[in-house]
């Protein structure tokens, strides 16, 4: 049985995919009446235009910075929190939470990060963090927002369409419009001399796998963190941006 589950009752939003835990569905639909109607509304004005799927970036690229705008202009801030660990008047531990969207409300505050691209462990360390956040009560829902499933599979087809605009080109032209891995480079290099077709799935596959690739930030791999019990008993709400999202 899944850790996670969908209540398309709750913040269903078209273009994303949202799942919950731990009754977050019931937390923020009733005591957060006022997260929800931000929330709706600023998942609601956020697009991703292809060609920033093609100037790709990590987690500092245009597309977090563009929905992360969006969050701080209605005060979702980055918020550190220090937390101590007393015993008989000594400081045992001393720990330093930071979040990059945090807002207070009157029933409770709410953490989120946003997850476009990064290496797939950042997912552990933001569920572990929000946990010890919920642990010391400075937590009551933490959201992620990353990229859903069905925006995972269009990656491709993104990538695919901007080579065929393109074409033809030389390696080195091709690395001035998107920036390739050395990896990248090498591969792409040998297969220069296939028709057109080919080239393109060959060229497409390449930079689709070294960008946005397996192990990288999507819901698939959070979905399994949570089934591995990776942050209870924080309550999560999970948002995975689709391809409905994106625009040309």
């Amino acid at each position: 049985m899944s850790n996670y589950y969908k209540n398309e009752r709750v913040l269903n939003i078209p273009g994303y995919e949202v799942y919950f835990t731990r009754f977050a569905d019931s937390i923020i639909k009733d005591h957060f009446n006022d997260a929800t109607t931000e929330l709706t509304a600023i998942l609601n004005h956020f697009s991703i235009r292809e060609d920033q799927i093609i100037q790709g970036g990590g987690g500092l690229s245009s597309i977090t910075q563009s929905l992360g705008g969006l969050l701080v202009q209605n005060a979702w801030t980055k918020t550190k929190i220090e937390s101590e660990h007393h015993v008989r008047g000594r400081v045992l531990t001393s720990e330093s939470h930071e979040v990059d969207h945090y807002k207070s409300f009157q029933q409770g505050n709410i953490g989120l990060e946003i997850e476009w691209n990064n290496k797939d462990p950042f997912y552990d360390r933001d569920l572990e963090n929000f946990r010890k956040l919920h642990q010391i009560g400075e937590l009551s829902i933490g959201i992620i927002i990353t990229r859903g499933a069905s925006l995972q599979k269009e990656l491709y087809n993104v990538i695919r369409r901007f080579l065929e605009g393109i074409y033809p080109f030389t390696l080195p032209q091709l690395n001035s419009r998107i920036s390739l891995s050395d990896t990248a480079k090498k591969n792409i290099g040998n297969h220069l001399d296939l028709p057109k077709d080919a080239l393109l799935d060959k060229i497409a596959s390449t930079i689709y796998y070294s960008k946005y690739g397996a192990a990288t930030t999507h819901m698939d791999k959070l979905l399994l963190r949570l089934n591995r019990g990776v942050g209870n008993p924080c309550p999560f709400i999970l948002i995975g941006i689709g391809s409905d999202r994106l625009t040309v």
